[in-house]
């Protein structure tokens, strides 16, 4: 919600303090969101744990307290809605219990998890920063919810602390007074998604609440944190589709009860697809920006964060594994499980390609709360050695084997040099983009057959690198763009002469591609629609027709041959006979009740009609079907009465943008397309976020076994050149697809107000 610059804009004048009646209001209203309710016999109960004493107590301090004031904003949302933030002004006690800092590396006994979780502030910790504390907001149902935000939250106990330690205090009290709100965890590099605006994927989840816990959240809202820094990054609220499935089977019966810590589900984790929560706020923000320190010497000196280990006015909450407002590095260890890192895919560049990534970051074993209890401080050197690369990417390991068994250093090369030979025999203009030309040029010259090129596990890392090395071998010529920051903004050109590009042609042009665009488009295969006729049994026993002639017993493709589906000529040919009198019933008779409408008492034929319309007469009265047929070939892959299936694509405005638009994708089955392979196919060509729903809200009901495919932009142009394998559209990602499905099935429906694409 205020991932982007300026998303909080203000939308009323000031800020206006609040009185202490809506303090108290909203105090009480924060304290039901934030903790669960206690029984109606709680008088009679053992006291609360200190860590919830102290946490209610800091709540109340936080919006009631006259050490600081409690401002009111109106904000406007990026869809035009109006929505209130709650400010907390800096404490203006300078003095105060300030909390016990994290202890050293080499501390790393359990009592620390106890310990840290008793240390937390009963007091508001912030003294040289405004900080906001709650938003109010009004969803499309015009349901208020209030939704605590990450400052308030970084004061606050993790869920994941108060868990482990539910053993060792009562466990009626705890149940009493524990939270309401249920976090799920992730793996650390999923943080740099969702740092950067992307919601949660299913696939990235590492743990989910029950449905119990799920049910008593308000408004489906959960916190986000990662394995080893239980502190949350981000808050949002659970996908309506994933809340139903999870909390209300359609089959009535409830899903096998997972642990109270959290658990996992088959709905979420590795494999799964779609969105699983929508983030409302996240570290690093537009709000976080707000309310970061303008320098660092005001962040010193407050009060310190007992899990961080850092000042909570320093811009990151105290907490030194949030870094730089774009990632979240562990700071304790599990001992509870064991991780088993897999190979992540590569994601392409942007924030709706994040979003969606199959596999957000690499796959782990590692539970929600596995070993909670023996979390430790980790020194140093383990957080370095978790850290990501510099550049702000967590890239994926590869298996020796499997680095062994694919170089994408050589398909680089050999893509490189066989898009320039292809460039230079279509006579292409200069100068191109360079993302032009590898959208467009690069990645259509990788082979289909092979491995496809995974350019992040290359050496380069990125293209300009790799273009940059060529020029200095002189393959090439690169041109800055206007403002001269970008040395390899444009393919100049291509010299000729160049003796790789030479030896390459000589070795593998010849024999492997020899002119290989017009080779591969030789061994493509195509897809068509043949139109067929069924003559009717009235009229074939009407005519006395011949049964062999009808049946199509001497067709010469064996799917047709007596199966009745005749094409035109053979249509055509059973009526070269004299007009008699069964032929001009078949042709012109009209029955009963039409004749009655017509007032017609009397059959009157025509004395003469031409050949032409005598075809075309007979071919009326013949009921439809038709062919899917592959060609070069011509081999019947489906034959059926009526029109083919069509595969319709649907362009939609966003609820509540009218500037982003959804596509829809359905019918891609009847093709023999497997959705799911679609929309992953489809997300990364086109760097967009896709998800396949079995069952989409407010959307006609599909048949058993089909889903209905949803990618956010406007993929009309694209999707269509991929499905029928279109050469000439502009975008590379639409090249080699291998669907080549006739032009004739596939739909595009633009619903009220989405503009067409314009031709380029």
């Amino acid at each position: 919600m205020f991932q982007k610059d300026g998303s909080s804009i203000p939308g009323g004048k000031k800020d206006a303090p609040l009185r202490k009646s809506d303090r108290r209001r909203l105090r009480d209203r924060a304290l039901a969101v934030l903790f669960k309710s206690p029984p109606p016999n709680a008088d009679d109960r053992p006291p609360p744990p200190a860590w919830a004493d102290r946490a209610s107590r800091l709540v109340d301090d936080a919006l009631t307290s006259s050490s600081g004031d409690v401002l009111s904003r109106r904000l406007r949302l990026a869809g035009g809605e109006s929505a209130s933030l709650f400010l907390r002004a800096p404490s203006k006690q300078q003095a105060g219990v300030k909390s016990r800092p994290a202890p050293a590396g080499g501390e790393r006994e359990s009592s620390t998890i106890e310990e840290i979780r008793d240390s937390y502030p009963a007091e508001w910790p912030y003294r040289s920063s405004t900080q906001p504390v709650l938003l109010e907001y009004e969803d499309g149902d015009r349901e208020t919810h209030l939704v605590p935000l990450l400052p308030l939250l970084a004061a606050l106990p993790p869920p994941a602390l108060v868990s482990g330690s539910a053993k060792s205090d009562d466990e009626d009290a705890e149940a009493s007074t524990g939270f309401r709100i249920p976090d799920v965890v992730v793996h650390p590099a999923v943080s740099k998604y969702v740092c950067r605006g992307a919601d949660l994927m299913r696939s990235g989840m590492r743990s989910f609440p029950s449905p119990e816990e799920l049910r008593r959240s308000p408004g489906g809202l959960v916190t986000i944190s990662v394995i080893g820094n239980p502190q949350p990054l981000a808050v949002g609220t659970v996908d309506a589709a994933l809340f139903r499935e999870h909390c209300r089977p359609r089959n009535g019966k409830a899903r096998q009860q997972q642990p109270e810590g959290g658990g996992m589900t088959e709905l979420v984790g590795p494999g799964t697809s779609g969105v699983g929560v929508r983030i409302l706020t996240c570290y690093g923000d537009d709000l976080c920006r707000r309310a970061a320190p303008r320098s660092k010497a005001e962040g010193e000196g407050g009060a310190m964060n007992p899990l961080g280990g850092g000042c909570y006015d320093d811009g990151s909450f105290g907490n030194v594994g949030f870094d730089g407002g774009r990632y979240v590095h562990p700071i304790m260890e599990t001992g509870g499980g064991e991780s088993s890192d897999e190979e992540d895919e590569d994601k392409p560049d942007g924030e709706e390609a994040d979003a969606a990534g199959e596999s957000q970051a690499e796959e782990t074993s590692v539970g929600a709360t596995d070993g909670m209890e023996q979390l430790t401080v980790v020194d140093d050197a383990a957080k370095e050695a978790d850290a990501p690369p510099d550049d702000g990417e967590a890239e994926a390991e590869e298996s020796p084997d499997e680095a062994e068994a694919v170089d994408h250093d050589a398909i680089l090369l050999a893509a490189f040099y066989t898009s320039l030979l292809r460039m230079l025999q279509s006579k292409a203009q200069f100068p191109v983009p360079v993302s032009t030309y590898y959208a467009k040029h690069l990645l259509s010259s990788v082979p289909s057959s092979g491995p496809g090129l995974n350019l992040k596990r290359t050496r380069h890392k990125k293209i300009g690198p790799f273009l940059a090395e060529m020029e200095r071998d002189g393959v090439v010529m690169l041109g800055p763009s206007k403002d001269g920051k970008d040395k390899c903004a444009f393919l100049v050109g291509v010299n000729r002469k160049s003796r790789e590009l030479i030896q390459f042609k000589r070795e593998h042009w010849n024999k492997e591609d020899g002119a290989s665009a017009q080779q591969d488009s030789g061994k493509a295969t195509k897809m068509g629609v043949v139109d067929l006729f069924i003559v009717p049994s009235r009229i074939v026993e009407g005519m006395k027709l011949d049964r062999d002639a009808v049946s199509a017993a001497g067709a010469k493709a064996e799917e047709r041959r007596g199966s009745g589906y005749l094409t035109k000529a053979e249509c055509r040919s059973l009526v070269e006979v004299l007009v008699d009198g069964p032929l001009c019933d078949a042709l012109f008779k009209v029955g009963k009740k039409r004749q009655q409408q017509q007032q017609q008492q009397v059959e009157k034929y025509p004395t003469s009609i031409k050949r032409k319309d005598l075809v075309e007469k007979w071919l009326d009265k013949m009921d439809k079907g038709h062919a899917i047929v592959q060609m070069p070939g011509s081999k019947i892959i489906h034959m059926g009465r009526g029109e083919p299936k069509a595969v319709d694509i649907e362009v939609e405005f966003r609820q509540g943008n009218k500037r982003k638009f959804l596509t829809r994708v359905r019918g891609m089955e009847e093709y023999g397309i497997d959705g799911t392979v679609l929309a992953r196919d489809v997300s990364h060509r086109f760097a967009c976020s896709g998800s396949a729903e079995s069952d989409p809200v407010g959307r006609p009901a599909l048949r058993k076994g089909r889903v209905e495919i949803v990618f956010q932009g406007h993929l009309s142009e694209e999707i269509v050149a991929l499905l029928v394998g279109d050469e000439g559209c502009v975008h590379g990602g639409a090249r080699d697809g291998g669907y080549n499905l006739p032009k004739s099935v596939v739909q595009v429906s633009l619903r009220k107000g989405v503009p067409a694409k314009k031709k380029r």
